[in-house]
């Protein structure tokens, strides 16, 4: 492979026909005036025809749902990786996006929560496990004994649970198996009748596997054994799953149900913990977490959690998802390091791999001085610079190789001592093989560069050239390269700080700001 990148011709904006050999695997730090070409360069021309020539590689049918993307104003590009731009403009505004979400780590948060997770009751609070067919048949000794209308007891098995289609063959295997009726949209059919479906719409079927009578004495062996042998069916047919029906209607769980309420657990799976997936987000607020798109009130029925209160009552050490996501990167990466040291065998095994990713993409967050934010921030309260660093913190995460990376000032609203963590995980982003270029003014930024391209030698008209181009430290040394950018790297020129400040009368009128919480503020 080519090692380096060659820019022959570049006119875009006011670019000046400029031509540019940059090393790959390297990072550059595009410098110079405010107007004198650097995001023309990086951006419009380098970062576009890159996109440009990944979106035409691919399939027509690909191709239509993008675009046609115009070729940028330049003779050639050789050497071109394919581009991802990281600037302070693209951050979502999607009310659903969150510093989580977009960091992946709420999807491995999920897995987490399905895997290791430990399920309460919602009413009682205590914790839930599997129930045998014994404790089952208990439970509904237990029902029938309330049946106070003395109706019938109706074991079902919830074979198809809200899906599409027409279960032709699936009726016709029960009508074999020995069964007479089934429960399909909540009214009783007969399988020796033709049942038609709609194919196109959403059907919930239940076998109904056995009719109790009221009166039953369950004291009697047999009567338990029908009972017991109904229950195993129902499971076998229903998923684990079986309803019964006597003056109410209660589902039960081999696998998750509160054998003190019969409150039943749906299946704890990834999705039950995803506020935009109909499964797991709350009802009320359909996983926004507010009344509505528009509104700051928070909603009533999940408190601005997002999800449904079964999701919400499953919990690793007394933490819910819901908990988790409320605290600050910094907090979460403690939590994750105390369940990661945890003595628990069985927990590892299941934990082990989203634990590490989790932890993985934590650090890298606290690597560019985000450990501050929490996990649920919204992303369209985000300044520019957070958004930037936080798509760099995925992309590290992501472990991609091979790649060129385009930022645009990322050191912009960091604070000069995360500097270095910025730094060395742009130097990671560099040493997995692949090219960053850097849009930058910070002097910290240039002198840790590979390699400087300086543009001017002044704004607009006047600029769109490349007064200084080579690798540090040699250009800091070579006296033939000359731009006022190396003048003040060089020490030749200095920017002089006053002595003092401008002294505040006592008597000046001051703006008074009181109980500030939005956001990271604390009162």
């Amino acid at each position: 492979m080519q090692d380096k990148i060659i820019i022959k011709g570049a006119r875009e904006h006011n670019l000046k026909n400029i031509s540019l050999e940059i090393p790959r695997g390297k990072m550059v730090v595009f410098t110079g005036l405010s107007g004198s070409g650097k995001s023309s360069l990086a951006f419009d021309t380098i970062f576009a025809e890159g996109q440009r020539r990944y979106i035409e590689s691919l399939s027509a049918y690909a191709r239509q749902f993008l675009g046609r993307l115009d070729k940028p104003d330049v003779d050639e590009i050789e050497g071109l990786s394919p581009a991802i731009s990281i600037d302070q403009k693209s951050h979502s505004a999607n009310p659903r996006s969150t510093v989580a979400t977009i960091t992946e780590i709420y999807d491995y948060l999920r897995v987490l929560f399905a895997r290791a997770g430990t399920p309460h009751c919602p009413t009682c609070g205590r914790p839930i496990r599997k129930l045998t067919i014994e404790e089952i048949v208990d439970v509904v000794v237990g029902i029938a004994g309330e049946n106070k209308a003395r109706k019938n007891i109706v074991i079902l098995a919830p074979a198809v649970r809200g899906r599409k289609g027409e279960y032709y063959q699936m009726l016709y295997d029960f009508l074999n198996a020995g069964f007479s009726e089934v429960r399909i949209d909540g009214q009783f059919h007969s399988l020796r009748n033709r049942i038609e479906l709609s194919r196109y719409k959403q059907h919930t079927i239940e076998l109904a596997v056995d009719r109790i009578p009221a009166d039953t004495d369950f004291k009697d062996k047999d009567n338990r054994l029908r009972l017991s042998e109904a229950v195993e069916s129902a499971l076998k047919y229903g998923n684990n799953v079986v309803t019964v029906i006597t003056d109410q209607e209660v589902s039960l769980s081999a696998k998750f149900t509160c054998p003190h309420d019969g409150f039943s657990f749906p299946e704890i799976e990834p999705r039950l913990f995803s506020f935009n997936s109909p499964y797991g987000a709350c009802e009320t607020c359909n996983g926004l977490g507010t009344e509505d798109l528009w509104s700051e009130k928070i909603c009533p029925a999940c408190e601005g959690k997002r999800l449904r209160p079964e999701a919400l009552h499953v919990l690793i050490e007394g933490k819910s998802i819901a908990s988790v996501v409320a605290l600050a990167i910094a907090d979460a990466a403690d939590f994750m390091k105390k369940l990661s040291a945890a003595k628990n065998k069985t927990f590892l095994e299941v934990a082990e791999v989203p634990l590490r990713e989790i932890r993985n993409r934590l650090k890298f967050m606290m690597d560019v001085g985000l450990d501050y934010l929490t996990l649920d921030r919204k992303a369209g309260t985000l300044s520019g610079g957070e958004a930037q660093r936080i798509r760099l913190a995925s992309q590290i995460g992501s472990r991609l190789t091979g790649t060129l990376y385009i930022l645009d000032e990322p050191t912009i609203g960091l604070h000069q001592r995360d500097n270095a963590k910025l730094i060395k995980t742009l130097h990671d982003l560099r040493d997995l093989g692949n090219t960053v270029i850097v849009v930058e003014h910070d002097e910290e930024t240039i002198r840790s560069s590979d390699y400087l391209v300086d543009f001017g030698p002044a704004a607009g008209v006047h600029g769109g050239k490349i007064v200084a181009a080579g690798p540090i430290p040699g250009i800091l040394k070579d006296a033939k390269q000359k731009s006022l950018t190396l003048e003040f790297l060089r020490g030749e020129r200095q920017i002089t700080l006053p002595k003092a400040r401008r002294p505040v009368s006592k008597n000046h009128d001051f703006l008074r700001i009181k109980g500030a919480t939005a956001n990271n503020l604390t009162a």
